[in-house]
């Protein structure tokens, strides 16, 4: 694909700041991400079980025993793929933006996941006791094309409701956004995580059910570029054996990732059974999902394209960092 017309393809899918960003692309530039191979940059759109993986191998030093120095940036993920076309970060975290800017023929691939469902809750007003009472009325999600809005638009589906006829979908950002617009009653339901479902619960809300059950999608995990995975393999490599390790203590050692659930995801004691049982619902321990789990995403980006080059579902990924990475585990 020429610059030119990679670049009609960008314009239609991301907004105009993503398509600057890829212009600026065009002219080198240093970064510490370009730069520095003992240097690894990962964004992430919060600090939420979705990411913990990376933020656990942080805690744990897991980077720094591959001798990396980790620079974990929150970041819009809209604004990932940017960084990772600009060369300024080396993985973006939001794997449901990379699957879809990959699935329209951006250079950017999956090279691990950590979920393939989500934790998520629809919470609700106390007054709202079924999933019906729904009908004409408005709940949050952050945005539309994310976990968020794939998870709710599922779960009305299941129940014979659709998104945008029967129930409006509001974008109002994070999960503290969604949070504040359920308790001032902006909106009289939310799609919220399971610290922020407890958050509500203390303001009187009610959570009805989990979201994830209703919906199989890539949620958590790590992209990187086609470039990046040709000039930083070794790098690459050596980052995503610190994030399995730690993707692997969260399957194996419930003990030792209590605390940080407490401190780092703001997941109480009181809460951490609940959350704990349904991570292991939906987590992937060898950091792979399967290409049927990413055809939301990927149907969703080709659809909004105009003209897409031809992508293959099983062409999103590239595991062969990660299975180099796991044969080395010990």
């Amino acid at each position: 694909m020429t610059i030119d017309s990679f670049r009609r393809h960008v314009i239609i899918i991301v907004p105009f700041f993503i398509w600057l960003a890829l212009i600026i692309a065009g002219s080198p530039r240093p970064s510490a991400a370009q730069t520095d191979k003992n240097y690894v940059v990962i964004t992430v759109s919060t600090k939420v079980l979705s990411s913990a993986p990376v933020w656990l191998a942080e805690r744990f030093c897991y980077f720094k025993k591959e001798g990396l120095e980790s620079r974990i940036v929150v970041m819009r993920s809209d604004l990932q793929i940017a960084s990772l076309i600009s060369g300024d970060a080396d993985f973006a975290g939001s794997l449901s933006s990379v699957t879809k800017a990959a699935a329209v023929g951006i250079p950017v691939k999956i090279v691990m996941s950590f979920f393939n469902g989500s934790f998520f809750y629809l919470v609700t007003k106390p007054d709202i006791t079924d999933i019906k009472m729904l009908r004409k009325k408005t709940i949050a999600i952050s945005r539309y094309g994310s976990a968020t809005d794939f998870d709710a638009r599922e779960t009305l589906k299941h129940f014979s409701l659709e998104a945008g006829r029967d129930v409006t979908l509001l974008t109002v950002g994070g999960g503290t956004n969604r949070l504040a617009s359920l308790v001032s009653g902006r909106v009289v339901g939310a799609i919220l995580t399971e610290g922020e479902k407890e958050q509500a619960e203390k303001a009187g809300m009610k959570a009805l059910f989990s979201t994830g059950q209703f919906n199989r999608q890539p949620v958590g995990g790590l992209g990187t570029s086609i470039e990046k995975i040709r000039t930083n393999r070794d790098g690459l490599v050596r980052s995503l054996r610190a994030v399995y390790r730690a993707l692997t203590v969260m399957k194996n050692d419930k003990n030792a990732i209590k605390g940080f659930f407490d401190k780092d995801l703001a997941i109480s004691a009181n809460q951490f059974d609940s959350a704990y049982e349904s991570m292991l619902k939906v987590l992937l321990p060898d950091g792979e999902i399967a290409a049927s789990d990413l055809v939301a995403p990927y149907e969703d980006a080709r659809k909004a394209a105009t003209k897409p080059p031809p992508v293959a579902v099983d062409e999103l990924s590239d595991w062969s960092l990660l299975r180099g990475a796991r044969a080395s585990v010990k």
